[in-house]
């Protein structure tokens, strides 16, 4: 990392803006594929590569990369728990734990 001074003369490390933005470098390389994506898409589409029979898989790419440009590596984590089955992990529990806290609590919540 990269070492500097602020306007009050103190030595400080210098942070990437990838960094300060509160993101990995995985999702950093996520949001970049994705945005590389989108203008490749829209460059190609706009300068006619392929014709028109093309023309909805540069759509279907614009489409992927704003996806990819908006939630980052989370869309891997997705597509993943899809395929294992995880998709409704989060629901099950939930749904557990309020069956379980109302045989409790059988008067409700207070």
């Amino acid at each position: 990392m990269n070492v500097g001074d602020d306007d009050a003369g103190h030595r400080t490390a210098r942070v990437p803006a990838w960094r300060m933005a509160g993101m990995t470098r995985r999702d950093w390389a996520w949001r970049s594929s994705g945005f590389a994506m989108l203008a490749g898409s829209c460059v190609a589409a706009h300068l006619g590569f392929g014709g028109t029979a093309a023309g909805p898989g540069y759509f279907i790419a614009a489409i992927v990369g704003i996806v990819l440009l908006v939630n980052g590596h989370r869309v891997l984590v997705m597509i993943q728990a899809e395929r294992r089955g995880h998709a409704m992990t989060a629901q099950v529990i939930h749904a557990r734990r309020i069956r379980r806290y109302a045989a409790q609590h059988p008067q409700g919540r207070r």
